[in-house]
């Protein structure tokens, strides 16, 4: 049952995630989406801390839900304190891009233990391949996310959302 539960809620954390990243920054509609992505974000890898079905303990894939939930949480907290903080919604940005990121290796890495016809391709090949695709998403989505960081942050100098001052960016293009 929690399986499940974890499933479900890292497939809608997959689906708001990327309607976050595909319409435009600072309105209303990407403030309740970002809510919604960071609680459903929360439960899956609260989740994942009390599934150990794999080696029976505390292993990698807890540590990195630990690292997905402290920039999940980090991501949210620049947005809540950001008129105390300087660079606030720069770091926001690094924060949820990488929490998405460690959501779509870890599904990657998933569907490769999971998904029949990829867990035969794996099987065939090298047991490496899961890992080699994680990594090659990680390294594909840090290029995205450094070339748009400077387009994402350039429209907020006063410490306020672009829907706050009228101007709201889009999301990066690259």
């Amino acid at each position: 049952m929690l399986g499940a539960i974890h499933t479900i809620l890292g497939a809608l954390s997959l689906v708001l995630g990327g309607l976050i990243f595909l319409r435009t920054k600072g309105t209303r509609a990407h403030v309740r989406l970002g809510w919604a992505y960071a609680g459903s974000m929360l439960c899956v890898n609260v989740s994942s801390l009390f599934i150990y079905r794999l080696i029976g303990g505390f292993n990698l894939f807890h540590m990195m839900a630990i690292v997905s939930l402290l920039m999940t949480v980090s991501g949210v907290l620049q947005v809540r304190f950001r008129s105390r903080l300087r660079n606030w919604l720069r770091r926001h940005y690094q924060y949820m891009s990488w929490s998405y990121v460690g959501l779509l290796a870890a599904t990657v890495n998933e569907a490769f233990v999971r998904v029949p016809p990829l867990k035969s391709i794996a099987a065939e090949t090298t047991v490496a391949l899961p890992l080699i695709a994680s990594l090659l998403i990680v390294a594909g989505s840090g290029i995205v996310i450094f070339r748009g960081r400077a387009d994402c942050c350039r429209a907020t100098v006063t410490g306020r959302r672009p829907a706050e001052t009228g101007s709201a960016p889009s999301a990066p293009t690259q």
